[in-house]
């Protein structure tokens, strides 16, 4: 039985408590400073020795001969590659910027940065019947896009994404499908923090998220969300689909 004063001494060493907003904000946060880090600090360095080698081979190449020349050319080769992963991956970890744009556009533009950072076949599909969202509903479903992105690249070596947005009258469904190796039998057992994030962001927009293999090869994510009603219109609650 814990005294009073152990309990006060136990409760200050305690971990803070956090609530499930704050520890999506940290999670973004912490993402973000990554980003920024790998792209100003290690790019940066990267980029100084890749110019110093340069500058080695072109010495090298004048004063000593052939051989030297190549071999500093060859790594030299390799430091461009380390650079270009490097800030692929700080792209990867940077979110796309939200605010101000629509649905529509921030998937858009999280297909085309896909495509160019990481020469994956990445495209949008809607069905131009989107509605004006919330803001935070946009940041939700763009988040939980990035995360299925990541996932697809990072763990299931996808080739090809296909991001779709289908808008019915009340509901619509956000899905992201990847032609990659697919799904581990425990992925459930091994998801981090990315699928419990994911699934806290489409509850909080009243929505419901679903992971599941694809029929023929890879994985597909699903996020079922309530539309707004129109103006004026006070029909029934939307149903989620099954």
């Amino acid at each position: 039985m814990l005294t009073g004063r152990t309990k006060a001494i136990a409760s200050e060493f305690a971990p803070p408590a956090h609530s499930e907003p704050d520890v999506i904000e940290i999670a973004d946060r912490e993402r973000r400073r990554l980003g920024r880090e790998l792209h100003d600090g290690l790019c940066q360095s990267l980029a100084g020795i890749a110019a110093l080698t340069a500058a080695l081979s072109r010495d090298l190449a004048a004063n000593v001969g052939p051989g030297p020349a190549a071999s500093a050319s060859e790594i030299l080769r390799l430091l461009n590659e380390a650079i270009s992963e490097a800030r692929d991956l700080a792209r990867g970890l940077t979110p796309v910027a939200v605010r101000g744009r629509s649905l529509v556009d921030a998937l858009g533009a999280l297909a085309r940065n896909v495509s160019r950072a990481h020469g994956t076949h990445c495209v949008l599909i809607d069905d131009g019947r989107c509605p004006s969202l919330r803001g935070e509903t946009t940041t939700h479903l763009v988040r939980i896009a990035q995360e299925a992105v990541r996932n697809a690249i990072s763990h299931g070596k996808a080739d090809e994404i296909e991001i779709r947005l289908d808008c019915r009258c009340s509901m619509a469904v956000l899905s992201i499908c990847d032609r990659g190796v697919g799904l581990p039998e425990d992925f459930r057992d091994r998801a981090g923090l990315g699928l419990h994030t994911m699934d806290y962001r489409a509850d909080a927009i009243g929505g419901a998220l679903k992971v599941a293999p694809h029929p023929v090869r890879g994985v597909v994510v699903t996020c079922a969300f309530p539309l707004p009603a129109p103006a004026g219109h006070r029909g029934a609650d939307a149903q989620m689909p099954n």
